[in-house]
């Protein structure tokens, strides 16, 4: 249930973005009859999931570009979440966004302009988890764009969901974080943002990859996601750089510093030590049948019994 002055706090935060929105809403910012013809690529899936590293492999491929998260689609559009980690000038950032008719001409115009720009890369790519929220809205916006749905074990998900975030930004600066996040909390968040990706499962623009298959055998899945891109397979995609390029490198990987490490299954069944016998009751109270569902268990028989 949380604290009343935590319930408080909620509550204060989604009038400010209520406030903050109203002027977009009124410019009809989110026009669903607005399209664009650029060949985009969208990462999405439960925060936690392994989206991070799959962009960093994805972005290991010349014809590919895909630089820090945005939350420019599955959360109120916000400004603030885009220029301190590209390290732009947040006024060059606000001309650019009055200067356009909707979300979809702001999102070739910040691609174009901040990241295919000075590179060999033709096509750009947005990963932010919270895309797996507005799959419907991507696909109808980008008729040439495809949408990859990173899953993950929901148990493991959930022993890094509840001490995430680690970093935010505050005045442009990282600062760290000490956060806790109820196992019920990340349980359900799985539940809903796996669900509400695996809705468009068929959809000929749609493909779902698993990070235990990706951290197992990162080849053949690479092969796999470049064919379903029309691209040829890069083999630099499976060996990380020695060192970046990419002056975006520190927001980049905020939180998630493993991104950029060789490609590892380490953590693939970290729940078996993290999660206690109460903590893997409560995720199954909750998600255990989504669980079932995509094969990482047959049953209940996995949790512990004190």
């Amino acid at each position: 249930m949380g604290s009343i002055s935590s319930r408080i706090q909620r509550v204060s935060r989604r009038s400010k973005r209520t406030r903050q929105q109203q002027p977009y809403l009124e410019r009809n910012w989110y026009d669903r009859s607005a399209r664009s013809s650029d060949p985009a690529i969208f990462i999405g899936g439960c925060g936690r999931s392994g989206t991070s590293l799959f962009r960093e492999i994805l972005s290991r491929h010349p014809n590919i570009a895909c630089g820090p998260e945005t939350s420019m689609f599955g959360l109120p559009f916000d400004p603030d979440n885009l220029w301190p980690r590209w390290e732009i000038p947040e006024d060059e950032l606000r001309a650019g966004e009055k200067g356009c008719a909707n979300i979809v001409e702001f999102a070739e115009w910040f691609y174009r302009t901040y990241l295919l720009r000075g590179t060999v890369a033709t096509r750009w790519a947005d990963k932010t988890p919270n895309n797996v929220r507005v799959v419907d809205r991507l696909l109808a916006w980008f008729p040439e764009g495809r949408f990859i749905h990173v899953i993950r074990d929901g148990r493991d998900v959930v022993c890094s969901l509840r001490h995430h975030p680690k970093q935010k930004y505050v005045g442009g600066e990282i600062v760290a974080q000490e956060i806790t996040n109820p196992i019920s909390r990340c349980a359900s968040r799985w539940l809903e943002d796996t669900s509400a990706g695996l809705a468009y499962e068929g959809h000929p623009r749609y493909l779902s990859v698993r990070y235990e298959e990706l951290v197992s055998d990162p080849r053949p899945t690479m092969a796999r996601v470049c064919a379903f891109l029309n691209e040829p397979f890069a083999e630099p995609m499976i060996h990380p750089n020695a060192e970046s390029n990419d002056r975006r490198l520190e927001g980049r990987v905020m939180c998630n510093e493993n991104a950029i490490k060789p490609i590892s299954s380490q953590s693939v069944g970290r729940w078996k030590r993290d999660l206690s016998s109460n903590e893997q009751r409560e995720f199954c109270d909750i998600a255990g049948e989504l669980l079932i569902a995509l094969g990482y268990a047959t049953n209940h028989d996995w949790v512990l019994c004190d």
